[in-house]
């Protein structure tokens, strides 16, 4: 494999660690989200049912826009949204806050994941036999990270943004760098670079 397919693989799956540890640490932080904000028990499944909602919109308006843009560009401004709408649910206090956030959030996580994928089996194309189990498995570890983080954050009783802050610290930069090496397929499905 080409230096060009090796970083790209790389980056790519950098990127779903990252949203592994960002949507942990937002989904295992669910009550402290709830407290922070005053949320009811009974509008609590609204908030929640927004997310995958919106996602799925983002998705499906993710597969309109890849007519017009390469993946990686949706790839791009996905992540760091993604990672500022976690920092917006941390650091608000009014529920309007929220609710803006968790839309963001939701939209942005739906065009991550749809164009996240679409570059997986691009470069698993490029590569003529199966990666992508390598990238879900970057996703679960971040997951793995995140969920560690929340549970320091509920142990020591950290407000959601001293928790949020310093992975978006971290990993907002790493992703932007690394999304220097994405690597798109080309309209014929050969690899080339975004």
């Amino acid at each position: 494999m080409t230096d060009v397919l090796r970083r790209g693989r790389a980056s790519l799956a950098f990127g779903f660690f990252a949203q592994g540890v960002a949507f942990a640490l937002l989904v295992t932080r669910i009550p402290a989200v709830q407290d922070r904000y005053g949320v009811s028990d009974a509008l609590l499944p609204v908030f929640l049912a927004a997310v995958p909602i919106l996602a799925g919109a983002g998705s499906v308006a993710t597969e309109r826009l890849v007519r017009r843009v390469r993946p990686s560009r949706v790839l791009r401004w996905s992540q760091p949204v993604v990672l500022l709408s976690l920092l917006g649910v941390g650091a608000g206090d009014r529920l309007v806050v929220l609710a803006v956030a968790l839309g963001v959030f939701g939209l942005a996580v739906g065009a991550l994941d749809a164009s996240m994928n679409m570059l997986g089996v691009s470069l698993q194309r490029a590569y003529g036999r199966s990666i992508m189990l390598g990238f879900h498995a970057a996703y679960s570890l971040g997951g793995i990270l995140g969920a560690s983080l929340a549970w320091v954050g509920a142990h020591w009783d950290l407000a959601l943004w001293v928790s949020y802050l310093p992975v978006v610290v971290l990993l907002l930069p790493a992703a932007l760098v690394g999304s220097r090496w994405y690597v798109d397929g080309d309209r014929s499905g050969a690899a080339g670079t975004g």
